[in-house]
């Protein structure tokens, strides 16, 4: 039984150098085989696949470019299908940017550990790193780190090992292109995979004039990845003021005439506050437990620790409101009039959002 892993290229408008990493892992005795796949690249490459042919490459080509986590998701398939005792997959760029001696060694971390997937990470405080590979990436991975609870350095490489277990399902993801990457980095950790980085060196041919990584488009692409579990606290969040102002009506709270009089109706005010919090955090709970994190642990074990955190945050909540509600000062500043109301609430909303949020992810819907 062979389980050594399979190395995955996606390749569009590869440059020859494809053909010499091939030659350097099928020498390298570190992989049972090779998928290449040529998304879209045209009959003026087809030169550099039939070369790869006959190295022993499997090579899979669509007839248009469908984008390179398609490219992957079709190699991963490749890969499950004429390799099928392999351990997993390694994914590699096809523009000679990852050295031989780094991808064998994500090979040989794949064979030898289980449920862990395994990332190349590039240091980005390399000034030779080109802008295009620079743009956005420290963003993105404040980001995952806050979705997530993982630290890792670089969220988009190209360069993984990836348990075999896992393709089936990573071949299911909709992502079609570079956003495919960070896709798959949630999806394992929604599967409870661990993330394991090692730190590679990268080689940039041209300022990576090759690669075909569109800064605006793709950057774009891959931050939606991150905003689609944001709404969720969206909905929430309408759904709390809306319900502070159906509450305010029933509780006949007037419009505020002047500062005093702001004063004199803030207990009231949070009263509606706490209503509208009970019923918007009973909605939240349900969503962020089915969608955005995932859990399949004792619902009510989570929803005693939940219904904890929400009296926690109501009193916080409450406070900061009370506070901004009755001081003069903020008032006479802005001049805000009748409005103030709707704008405390905001602020309080802000303020809160990002406690819940981490609270929730690492306390109450915690990975077992």
């Amino acid at each position: 039984m062979n389980k050594l892993p399979v190395a995955v290229i996606p390749a569009y408008k590869p440059l020859p150098i494809v053909i010499n990493i091939a030659k350097e892992l099928m020498n390298s005795n570190a992989f049972q085989g090779i998928v290449c796949v040529n998304d879209g690249s045209g009959k003026e490459f087809d030169y550099i696949f039939s070369e790869l042919k006959t190295l022993g490459v499997v090579v899979e080509t669509h007839a248009v470019n469908l984008g390179k986590g398609t490219a992957l998701k079709t190699g991963f398939n490749a890969a499950l299908h004429y390799f099928p005792e392999s351990c997993g997959v390694v994914t590699l760029d096809a523009d000679g940017q990852h050295l031989s001696k780094d991808v064998i060694n994500i090979a040989e971390n794949l064979l030898n550990i289980n449920n862990v997937l395994i990332t190349g990470g590039r240091v980005f405080d390399n000034k030779n790193i080109p802008l295009r590979s620079r743009f956005g990436n420290k963003f993105t991975k404040i980001i995952f780190r806050l979705f997530s609870g993982v630290k890792i350095n670089d969220t988009q490489t190209g360069l993984r090992g990836i348990p075999a277990s896992l393709l089936p399902d990573l071949i299911k993801l909709k992502t079609t292109g570079y956003d495919f990457e960070l896709d798959m980095l949630i999806f394992a950790k929604e599967k409870h995979y661990a993330i394991k980085e090692i730190p590679i060196i990268t080689v940039y041919e041209n300022g990576n004039s090759s690669s075909h990584f569109n800064p605006v488009l793709d950057s774009l692409r891959i931050y939606f990845v991150f905003f689609r579990y944001l709404w969720v606290a969206i909905l929430s969040f309408i759904i709390d003021f809306t319900m502070l102002e159906v509450f305010m009506k029933m509780l006949h709270v007037p419009d505020a005439q002047s500062d005093s009089q702001i004063a004199q109706i803030s207990l009231t005010v949070i009263s509606a506050n706490i209503l509208a919090r009970l019923v918007s955090s009973t909605f939240n709970f349900i969503l962020n437990r089915r969608f955005v994190f995932k859990s399949n642990a004792n619902i009510f074990d989570e929803y005693k620790k939940y219904f904890v955190l929400v009296i926690y945050v109501l009193i916080i909540n409450n406070s900061v409101f009370y506070f901004l509600l009755n001081n003069d000062a903020l008032q006479d500043i802005t001049g805000l009039g009748t409005i103030f109301l709707e704008i405390t609430k905001l602020i309080t909303e802000l303020i809160t959002f990002f406690i819940t949020f981490i609270i929730s992810r690492t306390i109450i819907f915690k990975d077992k």
